[in-house]
This record gives structure tokens, sequence and C-alpha cells, in this order.
């Protein structure tokens, strides 16, 4: 089973808090692995623990998710970053690969794009802020349309984690979100990319998801056939192969 940690760390408003990640793995380079909106690193842990037969991997908890508390306020995305880049700092890791899904997806290209120098390789899963559905109540329908073809154990994650998030934070971090112009952003974020999607997600559509991969200077997508939207929880055998092997 992954260990638990926690770890102090100070966020730019000046409060510090206990961010607590599970962790697996030795050797290889760090690989770390960022949860969506609401969710928390429950949802990363059957592609966690597959990674971590290779390599060090680590999914931690955002500030205001699982089990870590928040930092007074809800965190956009650019907040969210930074908590991120600041929790890195703390526990030491200084190269590392990213693997961000959903919302995480935009957190993670934020962070590179504060701290380049840190990231070698960048994955992005099911990646929001599809323009076709520009407002939180599309986003919320596509999400629902989801949920019958994910792992049922993943419901239950996504219950617990949902209510601990609160939705009045979830529907002020999404509205912030998709406010952001996500593909302008992405053209500055020069490492090397993967865009990773299931064929029968509806959160992250394929036209989506190809312009993105276009838009990054050294993206490329790649689709799991038959996956949904949830690729690390529910066809976390599939998304340990493509990260395994982009990342080498």
């Amino acid at each position: 089973m992954p260990a638990d940690v926690w770890t102090p760390v100070e966020l730019r408003t000046g409060r510090t808090v206990r961010v607590h990640h599970r962790e697996s793995g030795t050797g290889g380079r760090p690989l770390v692995l960022v949860h969506g909106l609401g969710m928390s690193g429950r949802s990363m842990v059957p592609a966690l623990r597959l990674l971590s037969r290779d390599r060090r991997t680590l999914a931690p908890d955002l500030p205001g998710y699982g089990r870590t508390r928040g930092g007074g306020r809800a965190l956009g995305v650019t907040g969210l970053a930074d908590a991120l880049n600041r929790w890195l700092d703390a526990v030491g890791l200084d190269e590392v690969d990213l693997v961000g899904h959903s919302l995480g997806a935009q957190v993670v290209a934020a962070a590179v794009r504060a701290r380049p120098e840190r990231v070698r390789h960048l994955v992005l899963v099911g990646p929001t802020r599809d323009p076709s559905a520009p407002t939180w109540v599309g986003q919320a329908w596509r999400l629902l349309r989801d949920a019958p073809r994910e792992r049922p154990a993943l419901l239950l994650v996504a219950v617990v984690d949902y209510l601990r998030a609160g939705p009045l934070t979830m529907v002020a971090v999404l509205r912030h979100a998709l406010r952001r112009p996500e593909e302008q952003s992405m053209s500055t974020v020069d490492v090397p990319a993967l865009v990773l999607r299931g064929s029968r997600d509806p959160v992250a559509g394929q036209r989506w998801c190809e312009d993105l991969a276009a838009v990054l200077p050294q993206g490329r997508l790649q689709v799991v056939p038959g996956g949904p939207h949830g690729l690390l929880f529910s066809a976390p055998a599939e998304v340990a192969a493509a990260v395994t092997e982009f990342c080498r």
C-alpha cells in the first residue's frame, strides 16, 4: 500500500498547511500525479500502484482537497499550481515528470509555465476546459454522462471527496478555470507533452484534445480505446503503459 506523508507548506497567502500525499516506489526520476476538481490522490491510487513498480511515484492532495485542509479560501488554477510548486520544493523534488488529470491538467501546465526547468515530461489526461462546453453547467452535465462509464469504486471515491471539498468551492474553482484561455497559454509550455484521453470520455472531446496537442510546442495525442474520463482509476494499466513509454 502507498505510504501516507504530510509536509508543511507555506502558501503564497502566508498560511502554512500540512499537505498530504501518497507515495510508493523508489528509484528513477520522481513521477507526480495531480488529481482533478474536487477529487484527491485517492483517485490516482490504481495507477500509482502500477507506476511505482519502476520508479518513485507521489500523489498529493492539493490544498482544500482530500486530507489536506485549505489555505483559507478556494484556490483557483494559478493558486493551486503555485501550491503544487511549493509542495515540490518542500518535498525536495527538483526534477520530475508531471501527470495531471482533468482540472489537474490545467494545474500542472500552469506549474510548468512558472517553473519550466523542473519538469522533464508532462502528461495531460482528460484535460478540462473543452470550449464546446463553455459553462460550469455544461461541464457538470458531461461529468454526469461519464459516471456510468467508470468503475463503480471511483464513484464512491468521488462522493466522499466532493463532500470534503464542498460543492460551492468546486463551482467557484471550475468557473475560474473556464475563464482561462487554456489553448493560448499552452503554447508556452515548451516541454515534451502527451495529451491522453479515453475514446469514451465526454468531458475532454477528441477535437479539443487534438487542438491542444497541436498547440503544445512538443505535444502529441494518444487515445485509450474504450476509456472513460477517469482513466487513472478506471483504466490504470493503459495509463501506466502510456506514461512509462512517453517518459522513457
